[in-house]
C-alpha cells in the first residue's frame, strides 16, 4: 500500500509523543513492505528513512494531496485534526475530494477533547462526519466525545505503539552511567516529568505541588524535561517563573534521546487534565518504572491503581503528594509497580502490535469500536 500520514507538527522540527508516534509508525508500516510517506508544514527531509514532504502552509499541503490524488496513495491518514484557524474546514473538504477520487481517508483524533475543541460547528461537524471512511481514537471515553457529535460508525480504538527494544528496563550500572552523563544526582530517587509545557499537561500544578514538598529533598529530587514548542497554549514562561522558585529540581529542554531519561529516572508524574494516551506514560512503564497519573481518560485505562502505578484524582493536590510520598520512600513498590507495567505494555502497546492494527484498518479487516467498549472501560 502506498500510504500517507498527515500531521500538523512537523516531526524533523518537533519532539512531542504525536511526532514522535507517527515517525514510529511510519518506520515499521515501512518494515512491512509498505510505501510510507509523512506529510506536513515545515521542512522536508527524510527521518527513520522514511520520506518527510514540508510545506509553507496547509493550502498547499491540501493542494498536493489532492493532484497528487490515487497517483501517489491508496490510504491518507491524517494525525489529528489541524488546530489552526480555518485549517479544519479545508482538511474536511480535501477528504472528500480524496474519496471520490478513490483514496481511503482516515482521521486519527489524539487527544481527548480535541474534536469538542477543534471538530464542532456549522460546517466543520458535517464535513468531518461524511468525509472519512474510518476515525481513530486512543481511549474509549472519546467514544462518547464522537457520539455527542453524532460520529457513532468506523470508530477504531488503536492510538501510537511503543518499541519496547528501545524503551526497556536497565541494569544498575547502567542507571548509574546514565545519570552520571546527564549530570543527574546518583543517590536520590528522581521523579520525572517530560512534556510540552502546555495548560493541559499542567507542569505548574506539579512544580506548585513539588514546592511544598520539602521534607523529601534530602532524598528525592525532581526532574523537568521540555518545552511549550511555541505552542498557543504554551505556559512556559510561567514555568520558568516557578522554576527560578523551586529547590531540588533540574530543568531540561526537549531531548531526542527520552529513553535516557526515563531509564535513569526513578517515576514518572503526569498531573494532565486532558490528554489522549499519552507516549511518555507508555514509554517509561516500558522501561520498567511507575506512573502517577491524574484519573482521566486515557491514563486510567493503561494505569491499574496499585498494580503498575497510582493514580490521584486531577484537582487534589494533597494526595497527589501523597503518592510521590508513598513512592519515593518505598524502592521495592517502585520495582513491583515499574515490572507489572513492562509486562502490560509489552504485551498491549509494542510498535509491533499496533501496526498491524493498523494494517487491519487500511486492509477493511478491523471491526470497530462500540458504546459497549466504554462501559467496559468504565467497569475495569
Amino acid at each position: 500500500m502506498r500510504i500517507a500520514l498527515v500531521i500538523p507538527y512537523n516531526p524533523l522540527e518537533e519532539v512531542g509523543g504525536l511526532e514522535l508516534g507517527t515517525a514510529l509508525l511510519a518506520a515499521d508500516l515501512k518494515k512491512c513492505g509498505h510505501e510510507v510517506t509523512i506529510i506536513s508544514k515545515g521542512q522536508s527531509g527524510h527521518i527513520n528513512d522514511v520520506p518527510v514532504w514540508g510545506y509553507p502552509d496547509f493550502a498547499q499541503l491540501c493542494h498536493n494531496l489532492i493532484t497528487c490524488g490515487n497517483r501517489s496513495f491508496d490510504i491518507v491518514h491524517w494525525l489529528e485534526i489541524f488546530p489552526d484557524l480555518g485549517e479544519v474546514e479545508l482538511q474536511g473538504m480535501t477528504s472528500g475530494l480524496l474519496r471520490a477520487i478513490g483514496v481511503k481517508v482516515i482521521m486519527m483524533v489524539a487527544t481527548s477533547g480535541n474534536l469538542e475543541t477543534r471538530g464542532k460547528g456549522y460546517l466543520i461537524t458535517p464535513l468531518l462526519k461524511q468525509t472519512m471512511d474510518a476515525y481513530v481514537i486512543s481511549n474509549p471515553t472519546q467514544l462518547i466525545e464522537f457520539a455527542s457529535c453524532d460520529i457513532r460508525d468506523n470508530i477504531h480504538i488503536i492510538g501510537f505503539g511503543i518499541d519496547t527494544n528501545v524503551f526497556r528496563p536497565v541494569t544498575k550500572e547502567e542507571k548509574k552511567a546514565l545519570r552520571e552523563s546527564l549530570g543527574l544526582p546518583l543517590d536520590k530517587v528522581l521523579c520525572l516529568f517530560m512534556g510540552r509545557f502546555v495548560a493541559r499537561k499542567r507542569p505548574d500544578f506539579l512544580l506548585r505541588a513539588w514546592q511544598s514538598m520539602e521534607e523529601v529533598y534530602d532524598r528525592a529530587e525532581l526532574v523537568v524535561v521540555g518545552s511549550g514548542m511555541d505552542q498557543h497554549d504554551s505556559i512556559e514562561e510561567n514555568v520558568r517563573t516557578l522554576a527560578d522558585s523551586t529547590k531540588s529540581a533540574h530543568f531540561r529542554g526537549i531531548t531526542k534521546t527520552p529513553e535516557q531519561y526515563y531509564q535513569a529516572c526513578d517515576m514518572l508524574l503526569l498531573p494532565s487534565e486532558r490528554e489522549g494516551q499519552p507516549n511518555v506514560m507508555m514509554e517509561m512503564m516500558a522501561c520498567g518504572n511507575p506512573v502517577i497519573g491524574s484519573d482521566i481518560p486515557g491514563l486510567r485505562e493503561i494505569i491499574a491503581a496499585g498494580k503498575n502505578g497510582l493514580i490521584f484524582p486531577k484537582d487534589n493536590r494533597v494526595l497527589f503528594q501523597q503518592a510521590m510520598h508513598q513512592l519515593i520512600d518505598n524502592e521495592l513498590l517502585r520495582i513491583e509497580l515499574g515490572h507489572s507495567a513492562r509486562e502490560l505494555i509489552v504485551s498491549v502497546k509494542d510498535v509491533r502490535v499496533v501496526t498491524e492494527q493498523y494494517l487491519q484498518l487500511y486492509e477493511g479487516r478491523a471491526l470497530p469500536a462500540t458504546l459497549a467498549d466504554y462501559d467496559r472501560s468504565c467497569s475495569h
